[in-house]
């Protein structure tokens, strides 16, 4: 479902990708207040711990930096969950996810795709390994994402490590990271995402890539996405897939085949007889060099959603698009797929057992829309990137009397190098997205649409080649005609890391 991710060191300092049914238990008065320990310490054990590497390594973010079959657009080619917001390659601290300065936001949902951290790190026998550690406090004024604000600080601790074994060409990747969050006065927030992957990267003499990982993931859906049920505590879930990527690039032909597969299994809310399911994902990409620097695209995909329970919503999602990979010029690159998507309900419509499942009918079987992905880079004045990111998409929803729905969007990030220490970097996204037409719904039950706005300004330090300081605020705005799933939100945070 991914396609392979590439990381690398960039000789400039430049911010890399900032990385976002039940009938619920609306969010009441809170019974309890608990503050956590703010265990600042484990960050000095980490600095007295490890000696610095030579290298301020990141993403690039510029021409020459990786192209949308490299980059995994949270889920792979085609599939963004939730909105452009939980999407790691875009940018920004948001739905209460730290930004921080080196390792960017932590990957709320799958990816099947490893980055591999390029900069030299701490040797150890022929094991090369990568230790970080971040610590970010955070306030917002709007915890649960309502239209009835509460406001909460919380802490978050992200200690992670890769090692990497080269053997030859090849090479194998342990990696392990994790977002552990503390809210001060809403524990029910309280989370401890943890992210565990094993990768084999093959790099054949004959010119052919094979990638092979495994990953194991504990995780949460965020406040104010798609999928959040207004409940007191957060959804929880684990994920465990496989992912196999194969790549060839001759001289004027190329083709990447990606294959994956994922289980979903729910831990609260009752959230497991509506969503506990098996996806799988195929996708072939056919590359041609068309100009001397301009490649032509072509790309086929299909994601497949088998429940284990909740039958009315098995599916699959066909898509089939084209486009271009450029980097016609030293100041401009880019890649864009335009095609079309098409989402076919497997099994007929039944009337489904009560009390949850009840709740999910339909009045369709299929539809079909525009399909979008584009990521589009450019340098207007040295030291300054922008990266603009248009997008259209089908995705599935789990909200009671809804299948699907479209997300329209585009996010703009710019990022600017005040000195060879501090980048400043702003970012603006909106999103429109719109719902399947309930089922049995009348011209009196309009569909559900909603306007997802953000801005985010934030101010990145280097105080030594390991250490990293970052500051940001954040504003979202969902506008609903359905007026629970309305909110406006205010979010600030300074984070720390150190990274090897």
């Amino acid at each position: 479902m991914i396609d392979a991710a590439v990381s690398s060191c960039s000789r400039i300092v430049r911010r890399h990708s900032y990385r976002r049914l039940l009938l619920p238990q609306r969010v009441g008065p809170l019974q309890g207040v608990r503050e956590p320990n703010l265990i600042s310490c484990v960050l000095l054990f980490f600095l007295l711990l490890c000696a610095p590497s030579i290298s301020w390594c990141q993403q690039t973010t510029g021409p020459g930096g990786p192209s949308l079959g490299q980059l995994p657009l949270t889920g792979g080619q085609g599939t963004l969950y939730l909105s452009q917001f939980a999407n790691p390659a875009l940018l920004g601290a948001l739905y209460m996810t730290p930004t921080f300065p080196y390792t960017g936001i932590y990957p709320l949902y799958p990816t099947g795709s490893t980055p591999i951290i390029a900069n030299e790190g701490i040797l150890a026998g022929p094991v090369r390994l990568h230790p970080f550690m971040g610590v970010a406090e955070m306030y917002t004024d709007n915890v649960f994402r309502t239209n009835s604000k509460r406001s909460d600080f919380f802490t978050t601790l992200a200690p992670g490590i890769q090692a990497q074994l080269p053997f030859g060409r090849h090479t194998f990747v342990a990696d392990y990271r994790t977002n552990l969050q503390f809210y001060h006065r809403t524990p029910s927030n309280n989370v401890q995402d943890q992210t565990a992957s094993g990768l084999f990267h093959f790099d054949l003499a004959s010119g052919l890539r094979l990638d092979f990982q495994g990953e194991h993931k504990l995780g949460h859906d965020p406040r104010g996405t798609a999928v959040d049920l207004l409940n007191v505590e957060v959804n929880k879930w684990t994920t465990n897939g496989f992912t196999g990527t194969a790549q060839y690039q001759g001289g004027v032909i190329g083709m990447a085949l990606t294959a994956q597969t994922l289980r979903w299994d729910y831990l609260n809310n009752n959230q497991g007889i509506i969503r506990d399911r098996l996806s799988n994902y195929a996708g072939l990409r056919f590359s041609g060099n068309a100009f001397p620097n301009t490649s032509a695209l072509l790309d086929f995909a299909v994601t497949q959603q088998i429940y284990d329970q909740n039958k009315n919503l098995d599916n699959a999602i066909y898509t089939i698009s084209t486009g271009a990979h450029w980097e016609a010029t030293g100041v401009t690159s880019g890649e864009i797929l335009i095609g079309y998507q098409f989402i076919k309900f497997t099994n007929a419509q039944v009337n489904q057992p009560p009390p949850f499942l009840s709740a999910y009918s339909r009045d369709e079987d299929s539809a079909g829309n525009l399909f979008v992905m584009g990521k589009l880079y450019w340098i207007p004045l040295s030291g300054l990137t922008v990266t603009l990111q248009p997008y259209r998409t089908i995705q599935q929803t789990v909200v009671a009397g809804t299948t699907f729905f479209t997300a329209t969007g585009v996010n703009l990030m710019a990022v600017r190098e005040l000195t060879t220490r501090v980048d400043l970097t702003a970012n603006f996204g909106y999103e429109r997205d719109e719902f399947s037409t309930p089922a049995g719904a009348t011209a009196n039950t309009p569909a559900r649409s909603d306007t997802i706005k953000n801005v985010a300004v934030g101010l990145n330090y280097r105080a030594v080649k390991w250490v990293g300081i970052g500051l940001q605020y954040v504003f979202e705005d969902r506008g609903s005609n359905v007026s629970q799933f309305n909110y406006q939100a205010n979010t600030a945070m300074v984070s720390v890391q150190a990274f090897f």
